[in-house]
């Protein structure tokens, strides 16, 4: 009998065992996915602080890594129009946000040491993703952006707080939600725009922040 129950015991703790790992694994699938493509950088000695809330510096770079630039070495950026922002590590990263009209154009403040609201991040990445035109259209910032991210998937699995500021690790899950949402690009330019949603349909290619990666495009 003793035998019999130390064997159940055994695969008892080895099932719970396996659960953690498989939990575990998955939980840390944002994490691992965007370090592959450099979206994200542990601290000098290697910590993410995944519990920490994301600066604003911190989430324009997060946004135009996630574009395919490399802020720290792009020349990409324009000249700095940001009175807060001369010789600030993420200057570079803030003015390619702006070409990107991540940031709205007419800011000339930044404030690159404040925290960033969930909101305020999610506008980022819809506007990112090219949604920008769905969202105004439900009623802009913030319930138009929130609901058109909830739409495409940008917030799948994260519990958002309109007003909190956004912790780094549900900064990161929703970048990896974001990575296969098919882009939304402008077709038509003039006093009636067109958009369309790139998902490989009826004749469209299919483009995401992914295939841009791996295509190089």
């Amino acid at each position: 009998m003793k035998r019999v129950v130390a064997l159940i015991l055994i695969c008892a703790l080895t099932l719970i065992s396996t659960c953690i790992n498989v939990f575990a694994e998955d939980m840390s699938k944002h994490i691992t996915e965007l370090t592959k493509y450099n979206i994200i950088k542990g601290d000098p000695d290697g910590n993410m602080r995944l519990a920490d809330h994301l600066t604003r510096a911190e989430a324009v770079t997060l946004i135009v890594r996630m574009y395919g630039f490399s802020p720290e070495t792009s020349m990409a950026a324009p000249a700095n129009e940001f009175s807060d922002m001369e010789g600030h590590w993420a200057c570079n990263a803030a003015m390619i946000a702006k070409g990107l009209r991540v940031i709205e154009e007419n800011e000339k403040i930044f404030a690159p040491e404040e925290n960033i609201k969930s909101e305020e991040f999610i506008k980022m990445i819809v506007t990112l993703l090219g949604y920008k035109e769905v969202a105004e259209q439900k009623g802009g910032n913030p319930v138009g952006y929130l609901m058109t991210a909830s739409q495409i998937g940008v917030t799948k699995g994260v519990s958002i707080a309109t007003g909190r500021y956004i912790t780094r690790d549900n900064a990161a899950k929703m970048l990896f939600n974001s990575f296969d949402v098919p882009l939304m690009v402008q077709t038509v330019y003039g006093e009636n725009n067109e958009y369309a949603i790139m998902d490989g349909k009826d004749g469209r290619a299919y483009q995401t922040l992914r295939t841009m990666f791996e295509t190089g495009e």
